[in-house]
């Protein structure tokens, strides 16, 4: 008799795993996400190329086996005996103990098996895991004991599965310390009660053996045999064939074997658990539908094995998509530059007064001042928000500096354009300056510029900054480019020479270098009535709206993303172009661009700061606030700002 098992009627798994039908429906899984992706790039189309391609995997891979499958369950069993059915109940794994009905099917089952054996040593075995095998021998030695008959239970199921897992004391020492030599079948025997007056011996499955070969040896077989003599019944509980090979070395010991299956079992399984059993010498003397009221055909298990495909390859297929995006989006936002921020050593150190500036700017003696800044300063919870800073290379100053807030009470987010010739006190020196030229930072307190000009924002408004971003002219051109351009709508033919603009009426898809000509230009001139005529009140005032326009229409294309994989492509687009704060992590950045995406910019309110233009002591243009910024706060919001004890942290701006 061969003792080992049939290694062609159980492939290994990696030759199930990597079978022609999983190829097959894995590849049409792949091509189908892929052109669902294309052709629906967006997140819920993401989801729905997903669902689709498990719907086709499933399919492609339904078809395969049916071309390829061998046998089905039914055939599989046809030459077996249908011993009895066990129907799904909640009792416990012991159920034969307090559940009559389930007694007398377990007795039913022991007179079926001992009309067609008069061996004792039986093995109880299942195709795969999880069908209940375990159950079934222990009820089967409850109902036995019932009877009067003297049984055993043996369990030869190392895994987690084993009826070991219910014994108190443990799984060893047992069988395999038996096998090893190191424990006798005494010592390791332990008593299951059943009742008062009702037990069976039972031996755990033990520890690790030292070799397999152990469970075919001369200790075992005396064991079993010690048993067998004494006992009406043995019943041995292994674990599946394809999972060990114990279960046909145990074979060599048994007088048969009892199948336990479930409805849905895989035929091809059953069908190698059937022909190990038989060439070990524990032929199959029947089985037992598991889990199963006996009423219905045995379900061909095609179908729910082809939805198990389309969820794992839809599941699959998801997954890899969200870990390729998310390493390409890391991959995008650790190309970006970053810019210390840090406003610590400015507000805790006096300003250095020997630092004398190019920069400083003084009111001539009789110039009326400037509004004083708001004298409280809000709570960082209170608002959520973002200085957009765009520096000249040729000048080294700040021409775009752009305040961006929302209020995290649910106020209208507000934009507000601060004119680079703002008239502002320097924190670096104490002296005043204009508030473009701030970028320049301060030296003597080792204080980069974007740090210094968030902070005097910061000041100037009552509002902490949170983040910053800088841009150079070059990359403002090339962020335009890449979302296809902005609309820039005029009444009449524009030019500014010295800002190179040159724009015709009406509307026009600007491109990068046409919208930074526009925001740039501070002289612009319009032809009316055939005559170039220079634009009224053209200045840092008009720019700032200019700026603010463009802007919006940017983010308005930024912020239409509608998948992860547009995201990546938004930051990839921005890496070269601008340069973030140190404290903006990848995280925030996701948090800051998917919320952006449920705002409607038409929503932003956009104030500006009252100014007068005047000149300074060395005949410098520069603009003086006429009112604080609170005051403009209070103008365009009333009282639907965070206020004391709001959930935002709360900050009301002071009346004058």
């Amino acid at each position: 008799m061969n003792n080992t098992p049939h290694e062609q009627s159980n492939p290994p798994l990696h030759r199930r795993v990597f079978s022609l039908a999983n190829i097959l429906s894995g590849a049409a899984a792949i091509v189908a996400f892929l052109i669902g992706a294309t052709v629906w790039p967006s997140n819920r189309g993401i989801v729905l190329s997903a669902v689709v391609a498990g719907v086709v995997a499933g399919l492609v891979w339904w078809i395969a086996m049916r071309l390829v499958s061998g046998p089905s369950l039914e055939s599989s069993l046809e030459d077996l005996t249908l011993l009895g059915s066990i129907p799904m109940d909640g009792s416990g794994p012991a159920a034969a103990i307090a559940d009559t009905d389930a007694l007398d099917r377990y007795t039913g089952l022991l007179r079926e098996i001992e009309g067609r054996t008069t061996g004792r040593v039986l093995l109880v075995v299942s195709p795969s895991s999880g069908q209940g095998a375990s159950t079934v021998a222990l009820n089967m030695a409850i109902a036995a004991t019932n009877a009067g008959r003297r049984s055993m239970l043996i369990d030869a199921d190392s895994t987690s599965s084993g009826l070991s897992q219910y014994l108190s004391t443990g799984s060893s020492p047992g069988l395999s310390d038996i096998a090893n030599g190191t424990s006798t079948l005494s010592q390791a025997a332990r008593m299951w009660m059943v009742s008062d007056d009702a037990q069976f011996p039972m031996l755990p499955s033990g520890d690790g053996l030292h070799s397999a070969n152990d469970l075919g040896g001369t200790l075992v077989a005396e064991a079993i045999e010690t048993v067998a003599e004494r006992a009406d019944l043995v019943l041995i509980d292994v674990a599946p064939v394809e999972l060990s090979t114990a279960t046909t070395l145990l074979g060599t010991h048994a007088d048969g074997s009892i199948l336990v299956i479930s409805d849905s079992a895989d035929p091809e399984a059953v069908a190698a658990t059937v022909l190990e059993l038989e060439a070990c010498g524990a032929p199959v003397l029947g089985y037992v539908r598991n889990r199963s009221d006996g009423a219905h055909r045995l379900a061909p298990v095609w179908w729910r094995r082809s939805l198990v495909h389309a969820v794992a390859a839809m599941v699959l297929l998801l997954g890899t998509f969200a870990a390729y995006t998310g390493l390409q989006l890391w991959y995008s936002w650790n190309q970006v530059d970053t810019e210390t921020f840090d406003t610590f050593a400015i507000a805790t150190d006096e300003p250095t007064t020997s630092e004398l500036s190019e920069d400083d700017v003084e009111l001539v003696a009789d110039e009326v001042p400037p509004a004083p800044v708001p004298e409280v300063i809000a709570p960082t919870e209170a608002y959520e928000t973002f200085l957009l800073i765009g520096q000249d290379k040729m000048s080294g100053a700040a021409d775009v500096i752009l305040f961006l807030v929302r209020p995290t009470n649910g106020a209208e987010p507000f934009m507000v354009s601060l004119p680079r010739d703002l008239y502002v006190t320097n924190a670096c020196n104490g002296r005043n300056s204009r508030i473009n030229a701030l970028i320049r930072g301060c030296k003597s307190k080792d204080i980069n510029g974007p740090s210094l000009l968030s902070y005097t924002v910061g000041q100037f408004t009552g509002i902490e900054v949170d983040h910053f971003a800088i841009f150079d002219f070059d990359g403002f051109e090339d962020v335009i480019d890449s979302v296809g351009g902005i609309e820039i709508c005029v009444d009449y033919p524009t030019i500014d020479r010295k800002a190179k603009l040159s724009i015709a009426a009406g509307c026009t898809n600007a491109s990068g270098a046409l919208a930074l000509a526009w925001v740039r230009s501070r002289h612009p001139q319009q032809k009316i009535n055939g005559t170039w005529k220079s634009v009224p009140g053209a200045g840092d005032l008009a720019r700032n709206q200019h700026q603010q326009d463009v802007i919006l229409d940017l983010f308005s294309r930024l912020k239409s993303f509608g998948s992860p994989t547009e995201l990546t492509a938004q930051v990839a687009s921005v890496a070269g172009a601008f340069t973030f704060d140190d404290t903006l992590s990848l995280a925030d950045a996701v948090i800051l661009a998917w919320g952006m995406r449920d705002l409607d910019l038409r929503d932003i309110k956009r104030l500006t700061i009252p100014v007068r233009l005047t000149r300074s002591k060395t005949d410098q243009s520069i603009l003086v606030a006429t009112a604080g910024f609170d005051e403009v706060l209070l103008e365009a919001y009333g009282g639907s700002l965070p206020v004391e004890g709001s959930e935002a942290g709360g900050f009301t701006p002071p009346s004058r």
